[in-house]
């Protein structure tokens, strides 16, 4: 077949456009975090060493808070935020899929370094633990370029998954002053609700707000399925009059 100069220069906007999908669509699928830490999940009594999936896609933003604390210790008193969020899954081998993000920040003044990030509750949900270092490219948050990777990753009984920050080395403990990479656990919920996380050292925070997995809609998506169900009502009701 032979192409003219004319033919090939109606082709070229169809190629080029093409040639974006094809980039998009890799990326989509090759970049999120399910893609990135599949497989990574500590069962009940396990640890693993969470994955770094910094440049990775990390799909919509769906909530996000800070959670403030401050305890006592005998050394003193720590303080500090914990921030968390919701992210959900877009393209890629699972959209739709919940990944929930945390970072520890520990003020400088606080007595001691922190040692663990515990978030609850995540049982009977697909628990892949990873970490990221660009926290500040997570637009409409506050979350930053910490400096603290979690080294291992477990949980003891499948409801808890607790991040470890001086476990098997000490010295890699969220001193006062510093602030951990963004924690991660990709998960396969659809939905999510009010949750707790704590922080620990040789005291607690005990039970920061934040969020997990649900197994109902959120109240948006409920919202929309009411309305749906007003309007069959309302068209049944036309039928039969």
């Amino acid at each position: 077949m032979t192409f003219t100069s004319e033919t090939l220069r109606k082709l070229r906007p169809i190629a080029a456009i093409l040639f974006v999908a094809l980039l998009c669509g890799s990326a989509a699928f090759a970049g999120t975090i399910s893609a990135c830490a599949a497989g990574n999940g500590p069962g009940p009594g396990d640890t693993v060493s969470p994955i770094d999936c910094s440049g990775s896609s990390y799909g919509t933003l769906l909530a996000w808070m800070s959670s403030p604390f401050s305890y006592t210790t005998t050394s003193g008193t720590n303080a500090g935020f914990v921030y968390s969020a919701v992210y959900q899954e877009v393209g890629g081998p699972h959209p739709g899929w919940l990944d929930f993000f945390y970072q520890v920040v520990n003020d400088a003044k606080s007595a001691t370094p922190l040692t663990t990030m515990s978030a609850n509750s995540f049982a009977g949900f697909t628990t892949n633990a990873a970490f990221i270092t660009d926290g500040s490219t997570l637009t409409g948050t506050s979350f930053k370029d910490g400096t603290v990777a979690p080294q291992l990753a477990g949980t003891s009984d499948g409801v808890t998954l607790d991040f470890d920050f001086g476990i098997p080395i000490p010295a890699g403990e969220i001193m006062p002053g510093e602030v951990s990479n963004v924690l991660i656990i990709a998960t396969d919920a659809k939905n999510y609700v009010a949750g707790n996380d704590s922080v620990i050292d040789s005291g607690s925070s005990g039970p920061l707000a934040a969020f997990q997995p649900g197994t109902t809609p959120e109240p948006a998506t409920l919202g929309l399925l009411g309305l749906g169900l007003i309007a069959l009502a309302g068209l049944r009701r036309r039928l039969h009059s």
